[in-house]
């Protein structure tokens, strides 16, 4: 993981830090469904807000990365 990312991946997925892990894969599918981008081909926006979703999901849903996100998070704070 690279150092601390500006980015709140619990904010881009509208989820708390105690969220299970139901309730982040739920809320990427319903992000991944209201912004990917062949849905919303006039959102020049769309493609961003699809990678931010991707990598907010990547690191939550990997118990290991989220462990060590919520650390260095931890310690920016």
């Amino acid at each position: 993981m690279r150092a601390m990312n500006q980015k709140d991946y619990y904010e881009i997925l509208g989820v708390d830090r105690g969220a299970s892990q139901q309730a982040i894969k739920e809320a990427y599918r319903r992000l991944a469904f209201q912004y990917h981008p062949d849905r919303n081909q006039g959102d020049p926006t769309a493609p961003q807000k699809m990678k931010d979703i991707n990598e907010a999901y990547a690191v939550l849903s990997d118990v290991s990365k989220r462990r060590e996100y919520d650390l260095l998070k931890s310690q920016y704070e």
